[in-house]
This record gives structure tokens, sequence and C-alpha cells, in this order.
């Protein structure tokens, strides 16, 4: 039985987060937690239905083992290898975690501890799997997503899932009141987790099909939708927008992945399965590469918010 563990911590950027989080998760036992401190002062006392707007505490545990070298060396070694990227982008290098002894017996409230509740778009509040939604400070209009912070990639701390987000919250109300006879469906491409296409279904989305290349994330997908209640409505597949599973048209097609990626989709022919479209992972440098492809595709770029250096492009059917 492993006596104690080595809490590993990094800080960085809400953009970085995640992406860091995916290199670090198969070198770490038990997952990664990612807690976003209340503002950039630091402060303590935030309530659940106010938005954090600090930086991103990344924390991860090594059992203090025979092992305990080797992994240190992956850690060191995964962020290195991201930091070659960085600097060939002329972005400001990640610094190397700092380490300290965590006993077993404080070790699973440490980590519980250290995630809290977030909330992302004006309604959306993501809470840890263990913690009682009753003990939350929720208002009456708010759609509670539960999830095991452990799944690193696709806990909805990045601006783009928190822009997507918002997009669902101001699209689902709109088609429920001018589609009534017609059950609204969903299609979620680069679906990771699942998020997106749980918020979709609490908003009221009668069928909703995600989409993702992993395996991994198809998996978790199918695991937070049955945590949240919404497994009748809410199917993770493996593939893309062509998978065989795929029945457009949809209502609405939402897309967080990257800009060449949804580029070249909308070339091979994406714009075909859906009416209106929410694409995100787009850097505001990329917005009009990403527009002049919805207009060559022939759908009609109507809106565009935008979150720190991220943007996300709605459009619909010409």
């Amino acid at each position: 039985m492993i006596d104690s563990w080595l809490e590993l911590s990094l800080e960085t950027t809400p953009e970085l987060a995640e992406a860091i989080s995916d290199a670090l998760h198969d070198h770490v036992d038990g997952g990664v937690v990612m807690e976003q401190l209340n503002d950039p002062q630091r402060s303590f006392d935030r309530w659940e239905d106010e938005h954090a707007t600090g930086p991103v505490i990344i924390r991860g545990y090594l059992p203090n083992d025979d092992t305990l070298e080797d992994r240190k060396e992956r850690v060191a070694f995964a962020l290195r290898c991201m930091n070659m990227v960085m600097s060939d982008q002329h972005m400001p290098l990640l610094p190397m975690p700092t380490y300290k002894i965590v006993q077993r017996e404080d070790w699973a409230e440490t980590w519980k501890e250290n995630f809290k509740p977030l909330r992302i778009g004006s309604r959306v509040l993501i809470c840890p799997s263990w913690v009682d939604p009753a003990t939350l400070e929720r208002r009456a209009d708010d759609i509670l997503l539960l999830l095991d912070p452990g799944q690193a990639f696709g806990t909805g701390l990045h601006p783009t899932t928190q822009l997507c987000a918002g997009a669902l919250e101001t699209a689902m109300p709109q088609l429920l009141a001018t589609v009534a006879a017609d059950p609204v469906r969903v299609l979620d491409v680069g679906s990771g987790t699942s998020i997106l296409s749980i918020i979709a279904a609490k908003l009221g989305a009668a069928e909703v099909l995600g989409v993702d290349i992993e395996e991994e994330a198809v998996a978790a997908g199918t695991a937070n939708a049955s945590t949240n209640g919404v497994s009748g409505v809410v199917t993770a597949a493996l593939g893309s927008w062509d998978a065989p599973g795929v029945r457009g048209p949809y209502h609405v097609v939402v897309a967080n992945i990257l800009a060449p990626v949804i580029i070249k989709l909308l070339g091979q022919g994406m714009f075909r399965v859906g009416h209106a479209f929410i694409f995100s992972g787009i850097l505001d440098s990329q917005a009009a590469d990403v527009v002049a492809a919805i207009e060559k595709a022939g759908l009609k770029h109507t809106g565009t918010t935008q979150m720190l250096d991220w943007v996300c492009i709605q459009a619909v059917q010409a």
C-alpha cells in the first residue's frame, strides 16, 4: 500500500489549462485536477453563481513508489515538448511544476478539495460528481452538470467551451419556440467528454449525437451522459460528421475543434448536415479564414463572440 503521494502543481492560463492537463493525464494517478482561482488578485471568496476569472492551478498526484522518478521525468518531458511548440509560436514558456508530499490518509480529500464548482455561460453550473447539488448556491433556471474532473480534457474551463455554451443558451430557446412540432436535433462534432452535448440536452434537445475520433472521449462522453441523466437523449459515437450514424439535417451543429479542421470539414461537405452552426476552437487571428470557408460553403455568417484570444462563429444555411 502506498503511504504517500507527490502532488505536482502548475499555474497557467485558462486557454492552456486543458491542453496541459491532457498532456499530463497519462503520467499521474487518478487524473488531473484543474482549479480556476477567483480572480487575478487570487481572492478567496466566491459564490457558485459568480464567474472565476483568475489563473488556473493544475494538480496531479504521483504515487511515492518505485515509479516516481520515471513519472516525474515523463511529466517534465511532456512539458518540454509543449514548450518547444510554444517557443516556435513566440509564446511564454510554461514553468516546471512544484512538488510536495501528501500523506495517504490526506490524499483523497486533498484531491477533491481542489476542484470547485464552475459556472460557464449564464446558466450552466459544473459541479464535482461527489458533491451534493443540494449544498450549492443555485438559481432556479440553472443547468447542473455533474462531472468527474479526473477526466482531464473537457472540463469546461477553456474559453471555447464557454463560448459554445453561451451560444447554445441563446440558440436552443429560439429553436424550441419556432419548431415546437419538430423535435430539436443536435450534432456535436468533436464532442470530447460531451459537455456541450449534455448542455444541449438539458436545454431541451430531443436528440443529440456527439461524435469524436478518440475512443477515450466516446467512453467519457457516454459515462457523463449517464451521470447527468440524459443517456436517453445523448449518444456518443466514434467518428466525425460523416460517420454512419449521422443522419442530417440537424437543427444545430456544434463543432468546437480547431480552425484548420473546421475549414477542412466544411470543404468536405459538413455544411450539408445542419441548418444552424456553432464553430469554435478558433483563435481571433484565424476568424477571417473560417468566415471565408463558411461563405464558400454557401452558409451565411450570423455573428461572432469572443473571450480572450478565442472566438465563436455562428452561421446558418443561406
